[in-house]
């Protein structure tokens, strides 16, 4: 079934948003000195013959000293997207997945000259950021912690790179290239209050459960292509 806006507004708006505080031995992410720059995975078909994909999540963005200014589309604390900027921000902070698609040239349906009948892939995570307060001497007081959790928060898409349609000329047009969607998460800003003498931080991010999915009947088929992670940024 072909998906719409609607559908895709509405799944936007059934992602969950908890705030746990947690004590520090119940952290959850790792500290901003564990980060991981490029991680990448290869996920096998969910068939024999099907297609499968190679996933890098990159870009991570982890703001140290977090002051976001939610309405600003530049400088250091901009948390908004210009036209055609397509990249988490250094006020909110994010992170970016490329997608490489193989055996898609050797599909019934590409090779009868099909399109997808389904306009778009999706992508989808649970995140989990932890924020808290440095020290003056730049110590993290993880009696400060908390953590903000998505379930399955849909990624943004980075341009026309996740139509299928861009995807199936792509692979005709560099039958050498593996080409794919793009997706991106550029976080929205959250409120930290520190006592007096101490700086706001994000202290780490944590990406698991990243699904990229389509749902085709002629060439990538309903398909689901999946990684437990865990990521950090």
């Amino acid at each position: 079934m072909r998906k719409t806006w609607t559908v895709r507004r509405s799944r936007r708006a059934l992602t969950r948003l908890t705030v746990a505080l947690l004590a520090a031995t119940g952290l959850a992410l790792s500290g901003s000195g564990t980060a991981q720059a490029t991680v990448i995975t290869e996920i096998p078909a969910p068939a024999a013959d099907g297609v499968s994909a190679t996933v890098k999540f990159h870009g991570t963005v982890v703001p140290k000293h977090y002051n976001p200014d939610p309405n600003a589309h530049f400088g250091d604390r901009k948390c908004q997207n210009t036209y055609h900027d397509y990249l988490p921000t250094p006020g909110c902070g994010g992170f970016q997945v490329g997608v490489e698609l193989h055996n898609v040239r050797t599909q019934p349906g590409y090779i009868a000259g099909l399109r997808s009948t389904d306009d778009y892939f999706d992508a989808y995570a649970d995140t989990a950021r932890t924020f808290g307060c440095l020290r003056p001497d730049g110590s993290f007081d993880h009696g400060t912690a908390f953590v903000v959790r998505t379930e399955q928060q849909p990624l943004q898409y980075v341009y026309y790179t996740t139509q299928t349609s861009w995807v199936l000329y792509q692979q005709a047009q560099y039958p050498n290239y593996d080409t794919g969607p793009s997706f991106y998460m550029n976080f929205p800003a959250v409120e930290v209050n520190c006592p007096e003498g101490m700086t706001p931080t994000q202290y780490g991010l944590k990406v698991t459960n990243l699904k990229v999915t389509v749902e085709d009947d002629n060439v990538f088929d309903h398909t689901t292509w999946s990684t437990p992670g865990p990521f950090y940024g």
